[in-house]
């Protein structure tokens, strides 16, 4: 386990940039997305798994136009394809672009369904074979997660799913949803956590202008669910989030942080 690291600072630059590449990036996002959905449906190779090239790409480009620097700790962890669980601190949307820009090898994202009405990144969702799922709908969502599980251990693949359910609007880690901790539990899938840092500083809740500054990313040494019970998630899910919050804070009204604003 790392130690935790130091506060981030305050961004480098003021939002100048995120000002000045706001279209661009926006006509990046939809139309670079676009993009690789076409070449995956022209190279078959690039359907079948070759895609990761252009997802990193497609996710570095606005992160570099705004200045926004990753600072990455554990890699070995995710460098080999292998089926795992990538479970990640969801803080903004900024989120989007850091997970992209370091796809691991074999990347599969549950992401909400949603998302498929995005034109260009709909498609691109699509078209590399995303499993969308339906929050609204319990059933449909467990088979989802059923669905996801089944291609981890078919494909090698790594998941990477937001076990908070949805950004943390109030900052800090929400408390863990359970799908995550059924799935590694019914298929003995480890887990990696994937603590990210900074990001609320570069993009905050509510703003669409991205800051300059660094992204601290730890992938922290994965977690054996061998011999865990899927009636045990609840105490799992717990114990995970405890790794989490050796580097992250609570967020407010959560387990373990502090009270609402207003609350008695």
């Amino acid at each position: 386990m790392p130690a935790p690291s130091p506060e981030p600072g305050p961004p480098r630059a003021s939002a100048w940039r995120g000002l000045l590449f706001l279209v661009p990036i926006a006509l990046w996002t939809l139309g670079g997305a676009a993009l690789v959905a076409l070449i995956a449906v022209l190279v078959p190779a690039v359907r079948r798994g070759g895609f990761v090239p252009l997802v990193r790409l497609w996710g570095r480009v606005p992160l570099r136009l705004c200045g926004v620097a990753l600072e990455v700790h554990g890699r070995e962890h995710v460098a080999t394809p292998a089926p795992r669980l990538i479970l990640f601190n969801h803080v903004s949307l900024l989120d989007l672009y850091v997970l992209a820009a370091l796809a691991p090898p074999r990347p599969l994202v549950l992401y909400k369904k949603e998302f498929s009405r995005i034109p260009g990144l709909g498609l691109a969702l699509r078209t590399l074979r995303m499993i969308p799922v339906d929050r609204g709908n319990h059933e449909a969502a467990v088979r989802s997660v059923a669905e996801a599980g089944q291609r981890l251990v078919d494909e090698g693949a790594s998941c990477l799913m937001a076990p908070e359910g949805t950004r943390s609007r109030r900052g800090g880690l929400q408390d863990f949803k359970l799908g995550a901790f059924h799935l590694a539990a019914t298929r003995g899938i480890p887990i990696v956590p994937m603590v990210m840092q900074g990001i609320e500083r570069v993009l905050p809740m509510g703003s669409y202008l991205i800051r300059s500054g660094t992204v601290r990313v730890d992938y922290l040494a994965p977690i054996d669910t061998t011999g865990w019970r899927a009636d045990e998630a609840r105490s799992h899910a717990r114990e995970v989030r405890a790794r989490f919050l050796e580097l992250v804070p609570p967020a407010p009204g959560s387990e373990g942080g502090p009270p609402l604003s207003g609350s008695a």
